[in-house]
């Protein structure tokens, strides 16, 4: 006789159903003892030839959040990670915070003890649905199979809806190897939408109008919303310039004469003056968080804010206007409402600040690492996917690559987690490979999460890796020079011997640190690494490393005396930007 329940399939199998009917690609991830089960049906999956997504295995579970993460941003479609419990789902912590911060749309798949061990403090059994309550969208602990498959699709669809995020998927081993018998119905959820305010609309399109100096602060919401197209007629319909914020960069061309760039701490100076004169600003779909809503930024001036989350209104700075819709809906109804605006007397001030866009430097005996990013712009026509950890050089390629087109920036904002940058550049290139991905990463932040390149060699990703390597903790090391007289407190990357004590002097001769990358070849063969440290030879360098097919390394030795600016220091306003 046929055993019935061979014909049940197990939690294990119901997962990869799921995930297939969804459209799930690619997961990143790694094994381990909780998660065993899922393993073992998507290998008997491979085996029999049956479409599954491609498991990629990266070398620790952050980086497999943090890729995760890149494939998301890159592609507009939710990223998935999967890890097995304690360490692993602990490991994920990081890359489920970012993703929070940033408004990612994520979901992370984590193993968890049997159902039955569940507060018996067993072997790597940790609260993962308590530990990322507060820094994920939702999180599930499933203990039955039959609840597995509704969770599954809540998850995927609460990631995406709305305001995106992480959504974290905990599920015991017991309940990967049930099998299923009948699935239990989703819970009943009355989430009624806000229904879009005409009359809200139309005052603040009003107020747009009848503005002498109005400024739009666009924020990452725009790229969620997939409207930037609509953004860049709706600032033509209206001629106003427009700011766009971290995260939102390449929404808005960068040589479309309304566009004044990235406002705040180290923002751009047309940016900056622009939102410091402005009588309206206009944020659509961003936070007003403390690095551009910095003391006395709406002194004076009306806001006036459109998101699609209503905590976010009047949560930092109260709005005189508001309206929470999705962004495409509100710039389709203001774009066919027939109206215009003319600013004409503030749009032509713009332009001569923009002319200071980005913010000129000079040349030396050293690379300069503005340098480095406008090299790279103008080899890559302004068309690469830019990957970044987080640090100096992020706010430098943020500053001087000239970016076209939405999703093209992916880096750590909210967060600002340092070691991102690798592995999300992993996952950018699996989610929108039709680019060219391109890292710039500090030696700082590069060596946060360098076991990736183990992923990048077996996967026969062509990533092209460029590292400022300046021996610095190179933010870090910026304040410290302001603010305590040049002490350097465990910033300095090279060998003690090589430094005073405290690395006081930023002796340009001080040996480099960062692991030999020209000696990397001989760990991964197929690894292509490359040194530049004389400016004369920097764009021959650039361009034979962009021209190779496979992976490559690029270490290039920066001025170590080089700082990020503009910068508007710490608890100052805007008028007291710092710019030379």
């Amino acid at each position: 006789m046929t055993d019935p329940a061979n014909d049940q399939p197990t939690g294990a199998a119901v997962l990869f159903d799921v995930l297939c009917d969804l459209g799930v690609e690619v997961i990143f991830g790694h094994t381990g003892g909780a998660v065993i089960p899922l393993h073992v049906e998507l290998n008997k999956r491979m085996r029999r030839g049956e479409r599954v997504p491609r498991f990629v295995l990266c070398r620790q579970e952050g980086g497999a959040g943090h890729a995760a993460e890149g494939y998301a941003r890159a592609s507009g479609r939710v990223g998935v990670a999967l890890a097995t419990s304690g360490p692993g789902a602990t490991n994920l912590v990081t890359p489920i915070a970012d993703a929070h911060k940033d408004s990612v749309p994520t979901l992370f798949i984590t193993g968890q003890v049997p159902s039955f061990a569940i507060g018996s403090d067993a072997f790597q059994e940790v609260d993962t649905v308590g530990v990322t309550r507060p820094i994920s969208k939702h999180n599930y602990l499933v203990k039955d199979v039959a609840d597995l498959e509704w969770t599954l699709r809540e998850a995927f669809a609460l990631a995406t809806q709305g305001r995106p995020g992480p959504v974290v998927v905990d599920i015991c081993k017991d309940a990967q190897l049930a099998r299923l018998e009948r699935p239990n119905l989703p819970r009943p959820r009355h989430r009624p939408p806000v229904p879009f305010d005409p009359a809200a609309a139309d005052a603040i399109l009003t107020a747009l109008e009848q503005a002498e100096r109005p400024v739009i602060k666009a924020g990452g919401g725009i790229i969620h919303a997939g409207a930037a197209a609509a953004l860049c007629r709706f600032v033509e319909r209206f001629d106003v310039p427009v700011t766009t914020t971290f995260n939102a960069l390449g929404a808005v061309p960068f040589d479309l004469r309304y566009n004044l760039g990235m406002p705040g701490m180290h923002g751009s100076i047309p940016a900056n003056y622009a939102l410091r004169d402005a009588d309206l600003i206009l944020a659509l779909g961003g936070r007003f968080d403390d690095r551009v809503a910095v003391k006395g930024f709406a002194a004076g001036k009306r806001i006036a804010h459109v998101d699609i989350d209503p905590s976010e209104i009047d949560k930092t700075v109260r709005s005189h206007l508001a309206l929470v819709a999705p962004l495409n809906t509100f710039l389709d109804y203001a774009l066919a409402s027939g109206r215009r605006g003319a600013h004409p007397a503030w749009v032509e001030q713009i332009q001569t600040w923009r002319t200071q866009m980005p913010l000129p430097y000079g040349s030396g005996d050293y690379i300069k690492p503005q340098s480095v990013l406008e090299t790279l712009s103008e080899l890559t026509g302004g068309d690469a996917t830019l990957v970044t950890g987080v640090g100096q050089h992020q706010m430098w390629s943020a500053q001087y690559y000239r970016f076209r087109r939405p999703r093209q920036w992916i880096s750590s904002g909210g967060l600002g987690t340092m070691g991102f940058g690798l592995p999300a550049a992993i996952g950018a290139w699996f989610g929108g490979s039709a680019h060219p991905v391109v890292l710039v990463d500090g030696d700082g932040s590069f060596q946060m999460n360098i076991q990736e390149l183990a992923t990048v060699v077996a996967n026969r990703v062509p990533l092209k890796m460029f590292v400022l390597n300046n021996s610095f903790l190179g933010m870090v090391r910026q304040w410290e020079d302001m603010m305590d007289g040049g002490h350097h407190y465990e910033t300095c990357l090279a060998r003690q011997a090589d430094c005073d004590p405290d690395c006081i002097d930023l002796d340009q001769t001080c040996r480099r640190q960062l692991p030999n990358l020209t000696g990397l070849r001989h760990v991964y063969p197929h690894l292509e690494t490359l040194r530049v440290k004389e400016p004369a030879h920097l764009r021959e360098t650039l361009a034979q490393a962009l021209s190779h097919d496979g992976p490559v390394l690029v270490d290039i030795w920066i001025d170590k005396a080089e700082n990020v600016l503009p910068m508007v220091p710490p608890g100052a306003p805007l008028a007291a930007m710092i710019e030379s």
